[in-house]
């Protein structure tokens, strides 16, 4: 472990797959002392361990409030829902005006910094505004980190996406399912933005690009029924007027079209989704497990309670 490494480590939300998965593993490394901050109408409250300390604020996140909550805490790990993650640009003037040292702002995904990505999606757009923003402020001091992981294949097999539709034992693949995406797991994506906070010199103010291994849509079905024994029902989208109709349904406040626009952006293999032929991976660099596309599948078919896979 780096003699800089940080301590005590605020999380902004603990809702949600990655919210609880960053809490988990935050409390598990004795070296932080974990405070969690939750909205008072948070239903996650409940679910934080008598470990993390726990600070409560109104829904609105109060500018003051937040410069309270903050001070003393070494790291803002920030896990609010992506459609909401413009909301950080008063976070990370929270943080600042508090003496914060990092910033980890909710990222996740793809890397949001290309044009073609921020084109497509408002949600790619507002995440590469924050990075923008958080690159404007280096001169304050606050250093950062974001962390692209790709996407999740268990969360994704739960919540239908890139997709995968499991009730139904269908996939609707985009435009011939063949495009590259990079995947992480939850486990790893946690683990490391451990390994960023126990050793932040060597992480400060990039994007951290974590993948264990990346994929196809064709790939990821087949090797379900290769495990499975069943036969998944194909199906496809042209993305040449899916995205548009997403747009359109988007601006008309759809929020399902949002998903729809932000599953292109990983499946279609041309939106920045890909990182292994110009990325480079710090999976081994962080100490992450290695991870294999039969065991992630093993993996998330336990996660959905698939007989024989529990």
């Amino acid at each position: 472990m780096a003699t800089d490494a940080y301590k005590n480590i605020i999380l902004v939300g603990c809702g949600g797959s990655l919210g609880g998965a960053l809490m988990k593993s935050l409390l598990s490394e004795p070296t932080f002392n974990v405070t969690v901050l939750t909205r008072e109408s948070s239903k996650a409250r409940g679910s934080i361990p008598s470990t993390a300390s726990v600070i409560t604020l109104a829904d609105s996140y109060p500018y003051e409030d937040l410069v309270k909550a903050f001070k003393g805490q070494d790291a803002v790990v920030n896990a609010i829902n992506s459609f909401s993650v413009a909301e950080q640009h008063k976070f990370i003037d929270a943080a600042i005006a508090a003496g914060v040292k990092r910033f980890v702002p909710s990222e996740y995904g793809v890397d949001n910094n290309t044009p073609a990505a921020q084109e497509l999606s408002s949600v790619f757009r507002e995440k590469g505004m924050v990075q923008q923003y958080l690159r404007s402020k280096e001169s304050s001091g606050l250093t950062w980190t974001a962390i692209a992981c790709g996407t999740w294949i268990g969360w994704c097999l739960r919540n239908n996406f890139l997709g995968l539709n499991y009730p139904s034992r269908s996939i609707t693949f985009t435009d011939d399912g063949e495009g590259y995406f990079s995947t992480t797991t939850l486990d790893n994506t946690a683990l490391a933005l451990n390994r960023v906070l126990l050793n932040p010199s060597t992480t400060a103010n990039q994007i951290v690009f974590t993948s264990d291994f990346a994929t196809t849509q064709k790939e990821l079905v087949q090797t379900i029924e290769r495990l499975t024994g069943e036969k998944w029902e194909r199906k496809s989208i042209s993305t040449e007027e899916a995205i548009p109709a997403l747009k359109k349904a988007w601006e008309n406040g759809e929020v399902s079209a949002g998903y729809g626009l932000i599953n292109i952006g990983f499946t279609k293999g041309t939106y920045s989704g890909h990182f292994e032929p110009i990325k480079h991976i710090r999976n081994k660099e962080l100490g992450l497990p290695e991870k294999n596309i039969e065991q992630v599948v093993k993996e998330a078919l336990a996660e959905v309670g698939h007989p024989g896979f529990s």
